[in-house]
């Protein structure tokens, strides 16, 4: 018999964690369950991921500009929901949803799994926001994070719950791509400050002066799109690196260039990382906290792994890529092989033996 899961975020959006959420709840469908989804700011964040017509999509609306009361209005309804549907367990990932689950768990009688999906000594940023997500997290009755490191960086009674589970690799990847590969650069991410972008265009600006006829595509959106272009331009190189921004089919776009690279500061388990490995892409990502790079890169082995804020250590590895080609053939390679660890089929089922 199927389980019942509802699973509490603001929207299916365009970030790592609801690209999570929406492949796993697309496979538990297959696999019989039933899945919800209450979305609390659909109308402010969108839907970016496409659902199954059998995932029920429930749209909580709210009347107030004013946070604090908006925040009661999306717990009031939420409980409301929860309330109609005690034997459903309910999901969260955000931390803002974290946060109403937290408060909804006095008045409902449904098991609650909070997951965190990045690193929690820097998301959220502040430490009240921090203790509000402890606190919520130990409200529930499971916790699931990505990586060890990040599971102990919480309080003990956090930890007596928790259980890490890592991303699931898409099974609907492209075949990795033989033949001679473009001159492209491929990087897919928020624009947010976090990613560590300029460093990257540091890098490449190096990589442009002995290699000008590779180009860098950073896919995604974010706030800083405006500053990230307009640093672009001061470099005089906004022929050769473009934001062609949100991308559904960024597979296609990814799957035969040179390399992909990774910049960020601080990250969970990048799913974009897990996907180039597992299309065969040459990948060089910082080694950043929580862990989640060196949990599934060996350096030198199946992808690179560069100390974080170090621009010319990734310049460095971009350059190998290109001037070594037996080596960056090696890695892709070996990088296939993360596949048969992290199926979607295996981690969707890890998820349902916790649910």
């Amino acid at each position: 018999m199927g389980k019942e899961i509802i699973i509490l975020t603001i929207s299916i959006g365009n970030d790592g964690a609801e690209r999570v959420l929406s492949e796993l709840s697309s496979e538990w469908i297959k696999q019989g369950h039933k899945v919800s989804i209450i979305q609390t700011g659909a109308e402010n964040y969108g839907v970016s991921y496409k659902l199954p017509k059998e995932i029920e999509i429930l749209n909580i609306r709210t009347t107030s500009k004013i946070k604090p009361i908006r925040y009661i209005q999306q717990i009031a309804k939420s409980i409301s929901i929860l309330k109609q549907r005690p034997d459903a367990t309910v999901l969260s990932f955000i931390v803002s949803s974290i946060f109403v689950c937290g408060v909804s768990s006095f008045f409902v009688k449904n098991k609650i799994v909070v997951s965190e999906r990045n690193n929690p000594k820097e998301c959220p940023s502040g430490k009240l926001q921090q203790k509000l997500r402890d606190w919520a997290f130990c409200r529930a009755d499971v916790c699931v994070f990505q990586t060890e490191d990040a599971m102990k960086m919480f309080p003990e009674k956090v930890q007596r719950k928790g259980v890490t589970i890592p991303n699931p690799i898409n099974s609907n990847l492209p075949k990795p791509y033989k033949g001679e590969r473009r001159k492209v650069i491929v990087a897919a991410c928020r624009l947010h400050p976090q990613k560590n972008l300029p460093m990257m265009i540091d890098a490449f600006s190096i990589l442009h002066d002995e290699y000008p006829d590779y180009r860098l595509e950073i896919y995604g959106q974010g706030n800083e799109k405006n500053k990230l272009e307009k640093y672009v331009k001061r470099l005089n190189l906004e022929n050769f690196i473009i934001f062609p921004g949100f991308c559904n089919n960024i597979h296609s776009k990814m799957v035969d260039a040179a390399m992909y690279v990774s910049s960020s500061d601080y990250e969970g388990i990048s799913n974009s990382m897990l996907e180039a490995l597992g299309m065969g892409i040459p990948t060089i990502v910082t080694d950043c906290p929580i862990g989640g790079a060196r949990m599934v890169i060996k350096d030198g082995v199946n992808g690179i792994l560069v100390p974080i804020k170090n621009t010319t250590a990734l310049y460095e590895a971009m350059k190998r890529v290109i001037e070594e080609k037996s080596f960056a053939t090696y890695i892709s390679k070996e990088a296939t092989k993360i596949c048969e660890k992290y199926p979607l089929e295996k981690i969707s089922q890890r998820w349902i033996e916790i649910l």
